[in-house]
């Protein structure tokens, strides 16, 4: 059924290009080529980005944070993931998916990284990438912003689990 719906979509587009009067091939050659365009000028901050992540995975700072439990009440890898969370999605959903092996996912921490995953957001990433990829230069403001929101989602998500789960 979706295959029909995606090829109408497509014949509803160019018949209703050709009753507008408008060159359809050249608008959509316009587009890929606009949009190859945003692509390359985004690799730099995608190749940023991995760097960074790859950086603070094999930096150590698990084992480091590993000798200061914290008295015990939550594992190094949830500060590590609150660390990666701003940065990248799929970096903190790495570091769920640790925990939920080592904890299982109805401990406390376990409970405590799923909710950290969801409540908070990857706003440096989402910030620099997508307002860099389409030229918006001023954006500090933003990503401050974004941070503390981050961090009254980390302070919520303990909350949340510690008193009522």
């Amino acid at each position: 059924m979706s295959d029909y719906f995606i090829a109408a979509f497509i014949a509803f587009v160019i018949i209703y290009g050709l009753l507008k009067k408008c060159n359809c091939l050249g608008s959509f050659a316009g587009g890929v080529k606009e949009g190859a365009t945003t692509v390359v000028n985004m690799y730099v901050y995608i190749l940023g980005f991995v760097l960074l992540i790859a950086l603070i995975e094999n930096c150590g700072i698990v084992s480091d944070l590993e000798r200061f439990r914290f008295s015990g009440i939550v594992s190094p890898i949830i500060f590590v993931q609150m660390l990666l969370r701003p940065f990248s999605g799929s970096s903190s959903l790495a570091m769920m998916v640790e925990v939920y092996e080592k904890y299982g996912p109805d401990s406390f921490t376990g409970m405590l990284t799923t909710f950290i995953h969801t409540i908070t957001d990857s706003t440096i990433y989402i910030t620099v990438f997508y307002l860099s990829a389409v030229g918006i230069k001023k954006y500090g403001k933003v990503i401050w912003i974004g941070l503390l929101i981050n961090i009254l989602g980390f302070i919520l998500s303990f909350l949340i689990v510690y008193f009522f789960l």
